[in-house]
């Protein structure tokens, strides 16, 4: 079976509750979904055209929280979202989660959130090829295992592959990085100017705590 459409999954915030510390309120991820081929490569040299436009170098990569000016998001957020792709995110209040279910396993949040995630994607995806920021490979191999074996069966198979791409070289990463950050920034900052500008984009937003 050929693949069927391209998934890009990232996260906002951290998975740590010490909040008197430097933990996030807030803990949110995102996937981006292409249901053709065809849109995802005219989407990735629309990201090149942008740093073009903007005079900045090939190897520059787009992240929302980190050497973005206001600008840039505004003008890659506007450029992007005119492309026909769909994003599904769950936003975590982890305040909330750690109140509601205080025995819950803190360092299982991450998994707990791609669960929500993708089960209420189910009928919306189907055999995917999903590309995920590169972490540790521990990680990454825990994860591709659990996520297969919770998602696809002998009917249906949602999960086609799973790659661990380094987002620096990933034009569509960084696309999931900057709608990811500006869903984020809606909720940390209570400063919507970006979510609004990829909200049409929106297939599903869901906030369980």
């Amino acid at each position: 079976m050929a693949i069927a459409m391209l998934i890009f999954m990232d996260e906002s915030g951290d998975t740590g509750f010490k909040f008197s510390k430097t933990s996030s309120k807030f803990f949110v991820l995102v996937i981006i979904i292409f249901d053709s081929l065809s849109v995802a490569e005219e989407a990735n040299e629309a990201v090149k055209k942008v740093r073009k436009e903007l005079k900045l170098p090939e190897n520059f990569e787009f992240k929302f929280s980190t050497g973005t000016s206001n600008k840039v998001k505004t003008v890659f957020l506007q450029k992007l979202s005119k492309y026909n792709f769909r994003y599904r995110t769950v936003v975590v209040d982890k305040t909330i989660l750690g109140r509601r279910e205080p025995l819950y396993p803190k360092d299982s949040l991450y998994m707990l959130v791609a669960d929500h995630l993708f089960l209420r994607a189910q009928g919306r995806m189907l055999n995917a090829s999903l590309f995920i920021d590169r972490t540790s490979k521990s990680f990454m191999d825990d994860f591709d295992s659990y996520l297969k074996k919770r998602l696809n069966t002998n009917i249906a198979k949602i999960i086609g592959r799973i790659k661990h791409q380094d987002s620096r070289s990933n034009n569509l990463l960084q696309l999931a990085d900057m709608v990811c950050g500006a869903i984020y920034r809606k909720y940390n900052r209570r400063e919507d100017k970006f979510y609004k500008i990829i909200k049409k984009r929106e297939e599903d937003l869901w906030k369980p705590y």
